[in-house]
């Protein structure tokens, strides 16, 4: 990927808006445009007043192609999801699964390929009356890339229940969405970061011996193309992490999602502290 093109697109992305085509579904609507199809799907077919409603937009990217997570690294930028929902309904933060490492050389980035849910907690006030369908939208701004990267929208909207019975429900979908979730990180865990000059030194204490582990980080003060090297220790691991050239100081806490091995993703905070 160019990243001098994924920035250039960064600065058009407003004025420049590829057209989608719209295709009806159950209940739905999805868009597709170059390179992408996104649509909304809910994981119930019915509203309950005061519950929470968890809304899902879905990418299914073509091959080759992919988008961004909430840091999407050296370049481009993670999707952004303005909501048109009934009066009283409130939406919460996006749920970021695990992202891939993408790209080669100097230039790496985080994102996803193939299909994408990015779901989103709905509050559902309580004087909700049930019974009736109620219609949601979404304009969806994100970036499809490959070789280059092309800027994109999607408005596309959802009517609960549907006219075909469970239509609306996605089940399955928000299932395998939630297993790629990172965790939050247990709380007899330990994790700490040492700075020591041109690189961090992140540990993590885990209770056992972690043979593997990568880190995403949620900031800018880590060079994303270094190599991580992992020193697996009694009770855990520790992760070298270089220094981004633009870090002018270190942060109170380096913070991102570590994995010690499939299905074992977490969410952690870890202060900061100098070398003794």
């Amino acid at each position: 990927m160019s990243m001098g093109s994924c920035f250039k697109f960064r600065q058009i992305l407003v004025a420049l808006i590829l057209g989608a085509a719209c295709v009806a579904t159950a209940g739905a609507q999805s868009f597709s445009a170059q390179h992408a199809k996104v649509s909304l799907v809910a994981e119930d077919s019915a509203v309950t007043a005061g519950r929470t409603l968890w809304l899902g937009v879905v990418f299914d990217l073509e091959k080759g192609w992919h988008t961004y997570w909430v840091n999407p690294g050296d370049s481009g930028e993670p999707p952004k999801i303005q909501w048109q929902l009934p009066p009283g309904f409130r939406a919460g933060a996006i749920r970021w699964p695990v992202p891939s490492r993408l790209g080669s050389g100097t230039i790496i980035d985080y994102g996803y390929e193939g299909s994408l849910l990015l779901a989103v907690p709905v509050q559902v006030p309580a004087d909700y009356t049930a019974g009736k369908p109620i219609s949601l939208s979404a304009q969806i701004r994100y970036l499809a890339c490959s070789d280059v990267c092309i800027p994109a929208t999607a408005h596309p909207t959802l009517t609960i229940p549907s006219a075909t019975s469970g239509g609306a429900a996605a089940k399955g979908e928000f299932a395998d969405a939630r297993s790629h979730w990172p965790k939050a990180m247990p709380a007899n865990w330990k994790a700490r970061t040492t700075d020591a000059g041109d690189h961090f030194v992140l540990s993590i204490e885990t209770g056992m011996r972690e043979a593997q582990a990568s880190f995403f980080p949620l900031q800018d003060a880590i060079d994303n193309s270094a190599p991580q090297t992992v020193t697996p220790t009694e009770h855990g691991a520790e992760i070298t992490l270089k220094k981004s050239d633009q870090a002018t100081k270190s942060p109170p806490a380096v913070k991102g999602v570590i994995v010690l091995a499939p299905n074992r993703a977490f969410e952690i905070s870890a202060p900061v502290s100098p070398a003794h």
